[in-house]
């Protein structure tokens, strides 16, 4: 099952499309850019996910359910954080928690869970105004945690925030991606920054999908290199196994894994040949991934 799914959905605003068409999946466990400029149709897709807006026409479907017609049992199993947040200035952060927590119907240890995990336990007792841009968003990830989601949509994160927020704030989700079992999806127009966040993208512009999926089969298709972490019981002879091939250009042998830098369109041949030899997982480290979307554009056009 998905953790989201569009299948030829499309959204009309008068008689302006602002999706047309639009078919993706998303898996679960998977931490997902939805990536493209500014008026692409990203916002758009997310609040028809989130069951705000409704679809004109297609199947939308979030763990299996219509966030339309099943509204309420599909929030239950998202949580949200828009791209400009509204907030009560003068409340303290956690008020303004214990108050959604109740709204959500949630124990008030989630309020204590949340605000360790985003980092805002020093500041509950803060004015909401008193916070910077940075622990506005902060706060933002606690309300869309609170109730245990299954899955966050989050919708520009980083936006209008400055360089070093914006680094907190992407260390943050990647904290979250590892210590919860969390799919994660993040909607924004600065591509490269979500490099090291994401392991599966979704491409939309002009309202239409470009491209989706796994970042080392993105990397593939449009001829990126690409490194990978390779697990293994005995590195050295996995990297035996595949030091003369053609599209391997470099080898780092560590205790308990290797780092494998190849070719681009060679995934899948290292992950054939090293899980042959005794490998116990791969996983994509980095792949460029405005240069995958930047010939996703070029091929689309």
């Amino acid at each position: 099952m998905d953790a989201l799914s569009f299948v030829d959905v499309s959204k009309k605003f008068g008689n302006k499309y602002a999706l047309k068409n639009v078919t993706f999946s998303i898996p679960r466990g998977a931490t997902a850019g939805l990536l493209g400029p500014n008026g692409a149709g990203k916002t758009t897709s997310i609040k028809i996910a989130v069951g705000i807006l409704k679809r004109t026409s297609g199947e939308v479907k979030i763990l299996n359910l219509d966030p339309w017609a099943n509204e309420e049992e599909a929030r239950q199993k998202i949580g949200v954080l828009h791209e400009k947040p509204i907030y009560p200035l003068g409340v303290r952060v956690i008020d303004l928690l214990n108050h959604l927590a109740r709204l959500k119907g949630v124990n008030r240890r989630d309020v204590k869970m949340v605000l360790d995990l985003t980092g805002l336990k020093e500041y509950a007792n803060a004015r909401i105004r008193m916070l910077s841009r940075g622990f506005v968003q902060r706060l933002g990830l606690a309300q869309a945690l609170l109730g245990d989601p299954e899955i966050l949509l989050l919708d520009e994160p980083t936006a209008n925030l400055d360089p070093i927020a914006r680094i907190e704030i992407l260390n943050l989700i990647n904290n979250l991606r590892k210590e919860l079992s969390l799919t994660i999806i993040i909607s924004s127009h600065i591509i490269p920054e979500l490099q090291k966040v994401c392991n599966y993208a979704v491409f939309i512009g002009n309202g239409k999908i470009l491209d989706y999926g796994p970042m080392g089969e993105l990397a593939s298709r449009y001829q990126v290199g690409t490194i990978f972490k390779v697990y293994a019981l005995q590195p050295r002879r996995v990297a035996a196994s595949i030091i003369e091939e053609e599209y391997v250009e470099s080898i780092e042998i560590h205790e308990s894994f290797l780092k494998v830098r190849i070719k681009a369109g060679y995934s899948k041949n290292l992950e054939n040949k090293v899980i042959e030899s005794g490998a116990e997982k791969i996983e994509l480290l980095t792949a460029n991934l405005e240069e995958i979307y930047k010939k996703a554009v070029a091929y689309a056009s």
